[in-house]
């Protein structure tokens, strides 16, 4: 199930997903969530690999 978010962004990131989303035929709200998805895999990503670096090797 899908749910929506409003959110309030400063001007300059608002253009940048216009761009972007004009770039790829979407809207801006598809694109936003695309590239919030993206980001938070990015973040688990990164976060995952410096998990694996703490722990020393047995």
């Amino acid at each position: 199930m899908s749910k929506k978010l409003n959110a309030i962004i400063p001007d300059e990131t608002w253009e940048a997903l216009e761009q972007i989303a004009n770039g790829e035929m979407r809207t801006k709200s598809q694109m936003a969530a695309i590239l919030l998805g993206e980001a938070i895999a990015a973040r688990r990503a990164k976060k995952s690999e410096s998990q694996k670096q703490e722990k020393p090797e047995a």
